[in-house]
């Protein structure tokens, strides 16, 4: 990186979201590590030869993620438990400084895009990873980053991410875009199956309870009405009133990453972030129970269409929800969130980039 400039900004935000992590401000509920205590019990059960899905915690959660994810975290197992997460949390904060930058570089100056560096960092979906030792906004970034490449280079992490939390997979949807299919949303399709099988060869009944049922069974993560679930569902649910209209409502909004799949141009890296930042939000919005931490694109997208101009009051506000704690403002938040998703998403639908800020690249880059 050959302008510094966005260090001061960026380094900042990671020195404010870390020193409110260490204060325990917003987080009387969580557990530091907990997720990541999962995640080692789910290495172990796969080293034992158990089934993934049957040791549940002490406060009644399970191993939600797909077999190959369990392949992923055996090197937790490594690190000494009290350690883990003090290597986990600097992985994180490490490749979300990088890949933030990537994106928003895309689209300004140095200086800009370590301000929205400094954002995402200070948002409660990923101070609330760093508290959890989370996997999702790994996730997040490797779907964004991915669409970023948009060559066959970016077709690993969309597999990767796809195959650790199968909702991003909705990306396959760019196998309609004829300038995508064959060296982008092929490759997706096929590095993700491979890895999928991976983590069938290697546990066979957990990949038989998993796919057999488990993952449609959102009752396993939390009931629709809890306070911090950021989900179309949740959002019904915390108004007291039945959820069947969110699996309405998820139609015209799978329709709508199909129809911008189709007309993306996809030699443009504008389009192709947005993109995908698109599928990241909308799978937030359609799934039963969504998470802060799931929704880092949430701020990312903030950022990017900032950069990119227009209706900016509108953008700031679909911002603010994702600054505050939820655990301290979970009532309020429990309607934002999911409006403000919904902003985003329409925004992003809507948006086109400025000629000066993406100049075309090639599908490859």
């Amino acid at each position: 990186m050959r302008d510094r400039r966005f260090l001061v900004p960026a380094l900042l935000g990671a020195v404010v979201a870390v020193a409110i992590v260490l204060s325990g401000v917003g987080q009387e509920s969580w557990e530091r590590g907990y997720d990541l205590a999962v995640y080692r019990d789910g290495a172990q059960d796969l080293l034992a030869g158990r089934d993934l899905y049957l040791r549940e915690t002490y406060r009644g959660h399970w191993f939600v993620y797909p077999p190959f994810a369990a392949v992923l975290f055996l090197p937790l197992l490594l690190l000494p438990a009290a350690a883990d997460l003090l290597v986990w949390d600097a992985v994180l904060l490490g490749v979300t400084v990088w890949g933030t930058w990537r994106v928003f570089r895309s689209f300004g100056a140095a200086l800009s895009a370590g301000l929205g560096v400094a954002f995402v960092l200070l948002s409660d979906p990923f101070r609330e990873a760093l508290v959890l030792g989370q996997i999702s906004p790994l996730v997040v970034l490797g779907l964004v980053l991915g669409c970023l490449y948009g060559g066959r280079g970016g077709s690993i992490p969309a597999a990767l991410s796809a195959a650790v939390k199968v909702t991003p997979a909705l990306v396959v949807a760019a196998l309609l875009n004829r300038q995508a299919r064959r060296w982008f949303a092929l490759p997706v399709v096929v590095v993700g199956a491979v890895l999928t099988l991976l983590g069938v060869l290697v546990s066979p009944r957990s990949a038989v309870s998993y796919f057999g049922g488990l993952l449609w069974d959102s009752a396993r993560v939390a009931a629709p009405g809890t306070t911090t679930n950021n989900s179309l569902a949740g959002a019904f649910a915390h108004a007291g009133v039945p959820t069947w209209p969110a699996l309405v409502l998820s139609v015209p909004l799978l329709v709508t990453v199909a129809v911008v799949a189709r007309r993306c141009d996809w030699l443009d890296r504008s389009a192709r972030v947005r993109f995908g930042l698109l599928v990241s939000l909308v799978t937030c919005l359609v799934s039963p129970v969504t998470w802060s931490h799931h929704a880092l694109a949430a701020p990312i997208a903030v950022v990017v269409l900032f950069a990119l101009g227009g209706s900016r009051p509108l953008v700031v506000l679909a911002g603010v929800p994702w600054l505050l704690p939820v655990l301290q403002w979970g009532p309020v938040l429990s309607e934002t969130r999911p409006v403000s998703l919904l902003v985003l998403v329409v925004l992003l639908v809507r948006r086109r980039p400025r000629a000066s800020v993406t100049p075309p690249g090639p599908a490859t880059a």
